[in-house]
Formats: C-alpha cells, sequence, structure tokens
C-alpha cells in the first residue's frame, strides 16, 4: 500500500511539473502578445501623431494664407478709401480711450 500512495505522489509530482512548465509557456506566450500588441499600438499612436502634425501644419499654412488675404484687402480698402479709414480709426480710438477711462 505504501508503494501505490508513493506512486501516487510521485504521478502527482510529474503533473505538477508539468503544470509549471505549461504556465511558464503560457506566460511567455502572454509577454510576447503583450510586447507584439504594445509594438502596435505605439505604431498606431506614432502614425495618429504624424497624421496630427501634417493637419496642424496644413491648418497653420491656411491660416497664415486667409490672414495675408485679410492683409492686403484692408490694405487695398485704406487705399480706396483712405479718409473713411482714418474716421474709422479715430472713432475705434475714442471708444477704446472711453472704455478704459472708466
Amino acid at each position: 500500500m505504501a508503494s501505490a500512495k508513493e506512486d501516487s505522489f510521485d504521478d502527482l509530482q510529474k503533473e505538477l511539473k508539468a503544470l509549471r512548465a505549461d504556465l511558464t509557456a503560457l506566460v511567455g506566450t502572454v509577454k510576447e502578445i503583450g510586447a507584439s500588441q504594445a509594438e502596435n499600438l505605439a505604431s498606431q499612436v506614432k502614425g495618429a501623431v504624424g497624421e496630427l502634425g501634417s493637419r496642424m501644419r496644413m491648418t497653420a499654412d491656411e491660416a497664415r494664407r486667409r490672414g495675408e488675404e485679410a492683409a492686403h484687402e484692408i490694405e487695398d480698402v485704406i487705399g480706396r478709401h483712405p479718409l473713411t479709414a482714418v474716421m474709422v480709426a479715430m472713432g475705434v480710438g475714442f471708444i477704446v480711450g472711453a472704455i478704459t477711462r472708466r
């Protein structure tokens, strides 16, 4: 009977060793999957950041272009109507002065 218990105990030890080996392999696989997913996520973030940077540059270029167009248009209006421009500037100056005085 002692022999059956010892065999049973030896079998249990072998199964535990096999289970440990399986768990170690599983942990390794999970690490690999996690690393792969981290690389994929990093790649996606890198791509998104690059795209965002590109969009920001395009938006800044568009804003600069529109600002330059507005400045040229204002210069043209002032050149065509100088007296009106001076009167508008005086009016704005008067209003700003009145507001800041209070």
